[in-house]
C-alpha cells in the first residue's frame, strides 16, 4: 500500500546559488592567463578557476554599475 503524504512537509534543501558564467569568456580569460605566464603548461585548472573568478567579478561589476 502507498502511504499518503498529506500534511508531510518536504525537507528544505539549502543550496548555494551558483552564478552561471559565460564559458566562452572564461576560455578567453584562461588563455590570456596562460599567455601571461609565458605559455608554460601544467596550470590549466588553475587558469580556468582564476578565469571563472575574473568573469564573475566582471559580471558583478556590470550588474552593479
Amino acid at each position: 500500500m502507498a502511504r499518503s503524504r498529506v500534511g508531510v512537509k518536504e525537507p528544505q534543501i539549502r543550496t548555494r546559488q551558483v552564478q552561471e558564467v559565460d564559458r566562452r569568456e572564461v576560455e578567453c580569460v584562461a588563455y590570456e592567463l596562460y599567455e601571461q605566464r609565458g605559455r608554460v603548461g601544467g596550470y590549466a585548472l588553475d587558469d580556468w578557476l582564476k578565469a571563472e573568478e575574473i568573469v564573475r567579478q566582471r559580471a558583478s561589476a556590470r550588474r552593479n554599475a
